[in-house]
């Protein structure tokens, strides 16, 4: 029988029940449906011509309502993986993360590799292999790869901050993620000041530790956002009003999208409590599972919808991004599904 929805009063444990942790399956939907929404408007925004009409500003609204998912994949992974009751020693846990990350990581490495040198082949007819290493060692083969990455760093950590975690107050663990995100938002704003670039990829985690403590600390309802729906909409705002206001026709400002600006974060903790604090939201069991594989490949797509102009930064284009959006994540999904299906593809999402 389907456990009662209970909504845990602020300041006090959410009770332990099944429909509390299928409210986790409903944020990994919603966070791979926003990657896919990130990304799409991220071909208007991307476009210097375009800034500031229509289209532009549709798209830099829909990117910036979008920038909490990469959190609340971390969030998500922390409120499993800190879980008092499952405990997992350090062996078994590395056991099972190495076979669900390597596998992958090695495969799209290589294959996002030769898709990016497929396509500059396609645009200009010039075949270089000689990026290849660079791209490796600087964990980007791809765009959106450098999540794989930084996970392995988080995973690498996990059993020591699972140990304290379990040692630690409530309180310091909030002192925890306030100290560092805080960290991590100093740290944004030097290196925009002084245009640096981020280190090795295996330290890449260390600011993720407060997304990924606080996931669980939310989920146990050990912190809270207060009106975390108003918190949301306002860091949506104020980061959609950055970017507009730091860019120009010329160069595009992605301060207030990094996850670590001034309102990203706000935004992502609170989009996190929203969601499983909310009993409504469908639970979707079966698609949950294909989130990782649409996280994978749904870059594909996109790229092949680019090159046949199905975004160009026209006017029509604001409602062309939702649209486009919800096919890219269809195709994604399905083929995730079809790569399931398979004994030999199914490790690889």
């Amino acid at each position: 029988m389907r456990a009662p929805c209970v909504i845990a009063e602020p300041g006090s444990p959410m009770p332990q029940t099944d429909d509390r942790y299928a409210r986790l399956d409903a944020a990994r939907w919603l966070a791979a449906a926003a990657v896919v929404l990130l990304h799409s408007a991220a071909l208007i925004v991307s476009e210097p011509a375009a800034y500031g009409n229509g289209a532009w500003l549709a798209a830099n609204l829909y990117d910036s309502a979008a920038r909490w998912c990469v959190p609340v994949f971390v969030m998500v992974s922390g409120a499993l993986l800190l879980d008092p009751a499952r405990p997992e020693d350090a062996r078994r846990f590395y056991s099972k993360r190495a076979a669900r990350i390597l596998t992958p990581l090695v495969f799209w490495s290589l294959f996002y590799l030769a898709w990016r040198t497929g396509l500059d082949w396609w645009d200009d007819g010039h075949v270089d292999f000689s990026f290849w290493p660079r791209k490796v060692a600087q964990g980007e083969p791809y765009y959106h790869l450098w999540y794989l990455y930084m996970i392995v760093g988080l995973y690498l950590f996990a059993p020591l901050v699972r140990l304290l975690y379990a040692r630690s107050t409530p309180r310091s663990r909030s002192l925890w993620v306030m100290g560092i995100l805080g960290l991590a938002i100093l740290d944004a704003l030097y290196r925009r000041a002084l245009g640096a670039q981020p280190g090795f990829f295996l330290t890449w985690f260390l600011p993720y530790l407060g997304y990924f403590v606080a996931g669980r600390q939310i989920f146990d309802g050990e912190l809270r956002v207060p009106r975390p729906a108003l918190v949301l909409a306002a860091s949506v705002g104020a980061t959609a009003l950055g970017v507009y206001t730091l860019s120009s026709n010329r160069t595009l400002d992605t301060y207030f999208y990094d996850y670590f600006s001034l309102t990203v974060p706000f935004m992502s903790l609170a989009a996190f409590q929203c969601i499983v604090s909310s009993p409504r939201l469908p639970r979707l069991a079966s698609l949950a599972p294909l989130t990782f594989g649409v996280y994978l490949i749904h870059p594909v797509f996109l790229d092949v919808a680019h090159r046949a102009g199905a975004i160009s930064g026209a006017r029509r284009d604001a409602w062309v991004v939702p649209l486009l959006t919800l096919a890219v994540f269809a195709l994604s999904a399905a083929s995730s599904w079809l790569l399931r299906r398979h004994p030999a593809t199914r490790k690889l999402v």
